[in-house]
C-alpha cells in the first residue's frame, strides 16, 4: 500500500526577531536597554528622567526613531526636537503615550498623550513628520495636542485590526465604566469612536486612574489594573469591531497597589505587578470558568529585599521584563508562557550600567509581540494509518460556535470507521482546536463539545467508547498564524492521534 502524506506549511511573518519597533527601551532616570543583538544590552544615551511614562518607538529594522515622556519629544540623535516641547501628556502618567505609524504614509507618526489623574488636558494626539528637520522628524506645528477625550485614566493601549492594516487605539474614561476605542485607518483617524460599557466603574480618589492596561499580543483579550481598589479585570476584546465585553474581575489584597499588566506571548497567562507588596501574581486564562480562572492566581515572585514593581512589558525575546523601583536593575520573567513558579523570576536580571529604573516602561503597540506560528499539518490518510501523531481530519465542519457536526462532515469520519474496524486494536484520541476569536474559556468548551460530537459519531457507527478518549484546547494549540483568514481557518480544526 502506497504510503502518502498531505503536508501544509503556512508561511507567515511575525516581530520575533531584533529588527523591530520595539527593539529599542528607554525609561526610568537615563535608563534604556537594545534587544538588538538578541537580548537585552544597557544603554545609557538616553535623556528621559521619567518616574512613569514613556515611549520609544524604531523603524521596521530596528533603528530609533524618537521617545518621549508624554511632554518632550527626542529625535534619534537626543535631541529635542524643534517642535517637541509642550505636549500635554505626562512623566507621572502610567502610560503617558503610545506611538502608531500612520498606515497610510509610513513618515507620519500618531503620537498619542493622556495626563496623569484625569487631568482635563485629556486625550490628544500630535503627528510627527520623520521628514521634517532633515530627517530627523519632528511634530507638525499644525497638528500638535489636538483634543479627542476627557475626562479619562492613565490607562492607555493599542493593537491591529483583524484585517492587519488598522489600527485601535484604547483607553478608558473616568468616572464611569466607558471603554474608548479609536481606529486609524490609511486615511487616518476616524473621529467617531467606539464606545463600550464593561466591568467596573474608574471612580474613587485618583489612585484608581493609575494602573497599566493591555492588550494581548494576538489582539483578542484587554486587561487592566484599578490601582487603589487592587481590582485586575480581563475583558474580551473585538479587535474587528473594537468593541469589549465579558469583564472577568479578580483582586488582590488590600495595601497591593495593583500596577503592571501584561500577558504571556501566547495570551493564555496573565501577570500582574503588586507594586505596594513588591509582588508579582500569575493567572490562567484558559483554566475555564470565571471562578477557575480567578482561583488560579499564584505568585510567581517577590522582591527581596522588598522594593516596589512598577510596569511589566513583554519584549522582543518572547520575556517580560519589570522595573524594580529605583534600583539599577530590569527583573525578568524567563518563560512566560510557563505556568506557576517554574516560569521564572528574576529580579535582578538586566544591569542598568548605573541608570536607575523607575515605575514605567515604554508603551507599545501590542501586537509588535505576536509571534505566528509555522508548523507542518498533516491530513488524515485512510490508505496509511499513522501512530502516534495527530493528525487532522478534513471537512470536519460545525456551524459558528456550535458543536452540532454538519452532515458533511461524515464522509471524513466514515473513513476513519473503516480504518478503525480494519484495525481493530487501534484506539484514537481526537482533539478539538479553535482560532483565537472569542472568549478563550468557551473556545475550550467549544473544541471539547466538538472531539465529544466527533466521537459520539464513530461511537453510532460501531466503535467502542473504550476506544475513543476526546479533549479540548480552544486557542492553545494553534498550527498557523490567528492574523490572517487563511490562518485561522487552519487552526479550526479536528484531530485525531491513533495508539
Amino acid at each position: 500500500m502506497k504510503i502518502s502524506v498531505v503536508i501544509a506549511i503556512v508561511l507567515l511573518s511575525f516581530y520575533g526577531h531584533a529588527q523591530s519597533p520595539a527593539g529599542i527601551w528607554y525609561f526610568g532616570q537615563n535608563a534604556g536597554v537594545d534587544f538588538s543583538s538578541g537580548r537585552p544590552v544597557a544603554i545609557t544615551d538616553g535623556q528621559l528622567n521619567t518616574e512613569e511614562g514613556c515611549v520609544s518607538i524604531s523603524d521596521n529594522n530596528g533603528r530609533l526613531q524618537f521617545y518621549t515622556d508624554g511632554v518632550s519629544v527626542w529625535n534619534k540623535q537626543h535631541k529635542f526636537m524643534p517642535n517637541g516641547k509642550g505636549l500635554v501628556g505626562s512623566p507621572s502618567s502610567t502610560s503617558s503615550g503610545v506611538v502608531i505609524q500612520h498606515p497610510g504614509n509610513a513618515n507620519l507618526f500618531f503620537l498619542f498623550t493622556v495626563p496623569a489623574i484625569a487631568d482635563s488636558a485629556g486625550f490628544r494626539y500630535s503627528m510627527v513628520d520623520m521628514q521634517l528637520d532633515s530627517g530627523r522628524g519632528d511634530v507638525i506645528v499644525t497638528q500638535k495636542n489636538i483634543k479627542l477625550r476627557n475626562p479619562v485614566t492613565e490607562k492607555l493601549t493599542s493593537t491591529l485590526h483583524r484585517n492587519g492594516k488598522d489600527y485601535w487605539i484604547l483607553l478608558h474614561e473616568w468616572n464611569n465604566d466607558v471603554f474608548v476605542a479609536f481606529r486609524i485607518t490609511a486615511e487616518g483617524l476616524d473621529p467617531t469612536p467606539v464606545l463600550s460599557n464593561a466591568g467596573s466603574i474608574h471612580e474613587g480618589t485618583t489612585l484608581n486612574t493609575q494602573g497599566y492596561m493591555k492588550v494581548n499580543p494576538d489582539g483578542t483579550n484587554l486587561a487592566l489594573a484599578l490601582e487603589e481598589s487592587n481590582v485586575i479585570e480581563v475583558f474580551d476584546f473585538d479587535n474587528e469591531s473594537g468593541n469589549v465585553s465579558k469583564p472577568i474581575s479578580m483582586s488582590l489584597p488590600n495595601g497591593s497597589y495593583v500596577y503592571g499588566i501584561e500577558f504571556s506571548p501566547d495570551g493564555s497567562l496573565l501577570y500582574v505587578s503588586a507594586a505596594g507588596t513588591g509582588e508579582i501574581f500569575q493567572y490562567n486564562l484558559q483554566a475555564g470558568s470565571e471562578e477557575a480562572i480567578r482561583a488560579s492566581g499564584v505568585r510567581i515572585g517577590k522582591t527581596n529585599p522588598s522594593a516596589w514593581i512598577g510596569a511589566l512589558q513583554v519584549a522582543i525575546d518572547g520575556k517580560i521584563y519589570f522595573t524594580v523601583y529605583k534600583t539599577p536593575y530590569l527583573g525578568v520573567i524567563e518563560k512566560p508562557n510557563q505556568q506557576g513558579i517554574d516560569c521564572g523570576f528574576n529580579q535582578q536580571a538586566v544591569e542598568l550600567k548605573g541608570k536607575l529604573s523607575t515605575l514605567g516602561l515604554p508603551t507599545f503597540s501590542q501586537n509588535f509581540f505576536y509571534k505566528s506560528v509555522n508548523k507542518k499539518v498533516e491530513y488524515f490518510n485512510a490508505n496509511n494509518v499513522v501512530k502516534g501523531k495527530a493528525i487532522v481530519l478534513r471537512n470536519i465542519l460545525f456551524d459558528f460556535a456550535k458543536a452540532s457536526l454538519k452532515t458533511s462532515s461524515y464522509a471524513e469520519l466514515d473513513k476513519v470507521v473503516a480504518a478503525m474496524k480494519a484495525n481493530p486494536s487501534l484506539k484514537a484520541k481526537i482533539t478539538g482546536h479553535t482560532d483565537n476569536i472569542g472568549n478563550k474559556s468557551f473556545n475550550i468548551t467549544l473544541s471539547q463539545n466538538r472531539a465529544m460530537s466527533v466521537a459520539a459519531y464513530l461511537k453510532s457507527k460501531g466503535i467502542a467508547a473504550s476506544a475513543l478518549i476526546t479533549e479540548g484546547f480552544g486557542s492553545g494549540q494553534p498550527v498557523a498564524g490567528n492574523d490572517s483568514d487563511a490562518g485561522r481557518a487552519l487552526n479550526r480544526r479536528v484531530e485525531i492521534t491513533f495508539e
